[in-house]
């Protein structure tokens, strides 16, 4: 079995912002899959500040707080199938 190599543009413990909802956290753990970008988890508390909440994001859809920089994943997208098997998503 191939050795792999992983890297993130993530710095975990850094405050990151979603583009697309808002959602702002501190980067907790990043996931690596086989056939799929990276993904984060952002932990934040609620309105409340009595519970901590955790969602799950990947990684390109996250800017930093800090640097205002916007995460890069080597490989972007789900897994790279033919249009013709992607059921209705395909055109």
């Amino acid at each position: 079995m191939k050795a792999s190599k992983y890297s993130s543009d993530i710095t975990l413990g850094e405050k990151y912002i979603d583009e697309q909802t808002g959602y702002e956290g501190v980067a907790t753990s990043i996931t690596f899959f086989q056939h799929a970008c990276e993904r984060t988890a952002l932990e934040s508390f609620d309105a409340q500040r009595k519970e901590v909440k955790m969602e799950v994001f990947d990684s390109p859809r996250l800017r930093s707080v800090t640097s205002g920089k916007i995460a890069t994943s080597p490989r972007p997208g789900g897994p790279q199938m033919p249009n013709a098997q992607r059921g209705g998503l395909g055109r």
